[in-house]
């Protein structure tokens, strides 16, 4: 007859396997002769060791931490993140945003907090040195989104198309429409016709489409600055400025295909 196992040996085993991803119900039941307050002072012990973390509270979700990611606190966002969010908590997700952007190496700057967009208002996490804002995202079931894989496993990500009305539509919460202009001449290579259509469908945001449309025409980008007139076609309209903390003054310029007033700072910088 075999001797009990102990946690250390189940991890040493699940890690082997390759398996980092643990739900509390999985280790109860590889260590059945332990008692539940047993099993709970052995989860603390080595999460105090740092061989393990628990990805928040009540999700009943630890990971393993190898030793080569030691000195981040957990494994890399691939490993973990799908599992987490589509098999623990059950939700609906992407990685959006400028996170989705840095996916595609549009970002021109280290995105220090991962943007995950969810139906309803979560709390953000910090798992190791990766911190999780969530934001809400309507009509989330219908957006556009694909895998984003690497060799260590895959999480769901915004379209490019998706991507750049997200940061358009978000442009006062990511640093001002300068920045945000910034990310979009490098996601543009990205952006096709078709899939600025299918992204402006799902999201059904005028104004942002507005926004978008206007910009891409002053990069240059008519063929899918005319895929966003193409969809507005017969929809009506008004004038919005390019950026939403921008009023109507004496010193903006008027975009008349997308009805967007242009801020003074931001037409000399586009010219």
């Amino acid at each position: 007859m075999n001797a009990p196992s102990s946690l250390s040996t189940v991890l040493d085993a699940a890690e082997r396997a390759g398996k980092l991803n643990l739900r509390l119900r999985d280790l109860r039941a590889a260590l059945p002769h332990s008692s539940p307050e047993a099993l709970r002072q052995a989860l603390h012990r080595q999460q105090r060791r740092g061989r393990l973390i628990r990805l928040s509270r009540g999700a009943e979700h630890w990971l393993i931490v190898p030793l080569q990611h030691s000195n981040a606190g957990a494994p890399p966002l691939e490993i973990w993140l799908d599992r987490y969010m589509s098999r623990t908590l059950g939700l609906t997700y992407h990685v959006g945003m400028l996170s989705a952007a840095e996916t595609y190496g549009a970002a021109p700057w280290a995105v220090m907090v991962t943007q995950v967009m969810v139906a309803e208002r979560r709390r953000s996490i910090t798992v190791g040195r990766h911190r999780l804002a969530f934001h809400v995202c309507a009509h989330i079931e219908r957006l556009p989104t694909r895998w984003h894989e690497t060799p260590d496993g895959r999480f769901r990500v915004a379209t490019p198309e998706l991507t750049a009305l997200q940061i358009v539509q978000k442009e006062s919460q990511l640093g001002g429409m300068a920045r945000v202009h910034e990310v979009l001449s490098r996601l543009y290579p990205a952006c096709t016709p078709e899939g600025v259509i299918q992204a402006l469908q799902a999201m059904d945001e005028t104004p942002a489409a507005q926004r978008l449309g206007s910009l891409m025409a002053r990069d240059g980008e008519e063929t899918l600055a005319h895929a966003v007139l193409e969809w507005m076609s017969g929809r009506t309209f008004r004038a919005v400025p390019l950026e939403h903390t921008s009023m109507k003054s004496a010193g903006t310029e008027f975009d008349r295909r997308f009805k967007v007033r242009w801020p003074a700072h931001l037409a000399t910088a586009g010219t």
